[in-house]
């Protein structure tokens, strides 16, 4: 039975969750089990739910209910359906889906192969962490360093489906950034719950990425989100002298009000934020610079919105990820009465995008005509490869082979289509 069972993974969410899902691939892969799409028949299907938002929530407990409709409409026998993530926690791991046939939490996560092959009747062979094979779908992986954070967030239930922050021993997270890369990722993303938390031992993240860096397997290391107020200053520093670290920083501003900051229970001032970001810039000329924006918070004046609004025209973000405030319940702002209408959140979320759109491409103009390194993510039949340059910027690439998908490869832009993509 289990050399010919398939299994399928949606996976909805952050980076985390997708880091996470790839190592549940491994292990079904492991037990000898064949990963399969959405779409194709399988014996199990699992769910990796977010709950981030309650749209979000609701779009992973969609999605386990349809597989057993679908597979109804078909004719085909129903898969077992498997929930797992933050949304599982959130509920209070109450099967609020009828179509679950089995909820995963947090705690059982590293298990879930197990777990669920044993629902199948199956018992599964326990290969140690080293000796799982990894699924190769994308051209870079997904380095997993930590998980949880204890920030708490007004607005945030990460908090609560996570946990408290546990970091990956040092070498097991070097062993397996040796290994990914010996694999042929190219690149490397650290990624985690809140990465700033990292520790083990006297050990913190800036370490931990000087070590991975100094790993001669490894090519190139991209972080993921770093939180202002904690080792932002030491990033800026490692990566002014690193060249295998790419030069993008994502630091989430959320609000450029310091009253709104303050009541979303965050750690910095507009103030201390503005001059991180500008040490950051001295130091690392052309750095690419990301940020977080949430808008429409329980509060927010048209004062304080124009406060955020001033913030970002002032600094040379290249990428914005813009969000309307949704109410999280679980979460204390869920319970502030001082409410944004919808409306208006929508408004001013769009204002910000537009604003981001025009930052990007003019960040993008500064690399008309200097070299950058780009990471293909894929070859059309034209000889046009797409992929990312060190500093998160969208590049065209003319005149490549199909064979150099996953490649770094050197590229000098001669001008800038529409989104900031470089040709």
């Amino acid at each position: 039975m289990l050399a010919g069972m398939r299994v399928a993974l949606q996976t909805f969410g952050c980076r985390l969750n997708q880091a996470e899902s790839d190592r549940m691939a491994a292990d079904f892969v492991a037990a000898g089990c064949e990963i399969v799409p959405t779409s194709a028949v399988a014996e199990a299907v699992v769910i990796h739910g977010c709950a981030v938002t309650q749209v979000a929530a609701q779009e992973s407990r969609q999605a386990a209910r349809r597989v057993k409709r679908a597979a109804q409409a078909a004719g085909l026998p129903p898969p077992l359906v498997v929930l797992v993530g933050c949304v599982v926690e959130a509920d209070g791991r109450v099967p609020v889906v009828p179509d679950v046939d089995l909820l995963v939490a947090r705690e059982d996560k590293e298990r879930l192969a197990a777990l669920v092959l044993a629902r199948l009747g199956v018992v599964a062979g326990d290969n140690p962490p080293a000796a799982r094979p990894r699924q190769a779908r994308r051209t870079r992986a997904l380095l997993k360093v930590q998980d949880g954070c204890d920030f708490f967030c007004a607005y945030c239930i990460v908090p609560h489906t996570r946990g408290a922050p546990v970091s990956r021993p040092w070498q097991q997270v070097l062993d397996e950034a040796r290994s990914l890369a010996q694999a042929g990722f190219a690149e490397l993303v650290v990624t985690g719950c809140n990465i700033a938390c990292y520790r083990d031992g006297g050990r913190g993240l800036v370490e931990l990425l000087a070590a991975v860096a100094a790993l001669p397997e490894v090519t190139r290391i991209r972080l993921g989100s770093i939180e202002p107020a904690t080792v932002e200053r030491e990033i800026v520093d490692l990566m002014a002298g690193c060249d295998k670290l790419c030069r993008f920083l994502h630091l989430p501003l959320q609000s450029g009000d310091a009253a709104t900051l303050q009541r979303m229970g965050r750690r910095y001032t507009p103030a201390a934020y503005l001059e991180v970001v500008q040490t950051a810039l001295r130091r690392l000329p052309g750095v690419g610079l990301g940020t977080d924006l949430l808008v429409g918070f329980p509060g927010e004046t048209e004062a304080a919105f124009a406060a955020t609004r001033q913030v970002v025209a002032s600094l040379p973000f290249s990428k914005l990820h813009v969000f309307p405030y949704s109410e999280r319940p679980g979460t204390p702002a869920a319970a502030l009465t001082e409410v944004v209408p919808s409306a208006v959140r929508k408004a001013r979320a769009r204002e910000l995008t537009r604003l981001g759109e025009v930052q990007r491409q003019a960040f993008a103009r500064q690399w008309v005509g200097r070299p950058v390194t780009v990471l293909l993510e894929g070859v059309d039949a034209a000889g046009v490869g797409q992929g990312w340059s060190g500093e998160y910027l969208a590049c065209r690439v003319a005149g490549v082979a199909a064979a150099a998908r996953g490649q770094l490869v050197p590229f000098t832009p001669v001008g800038v289509a529409t989104g900031g993509v470089l040709v």
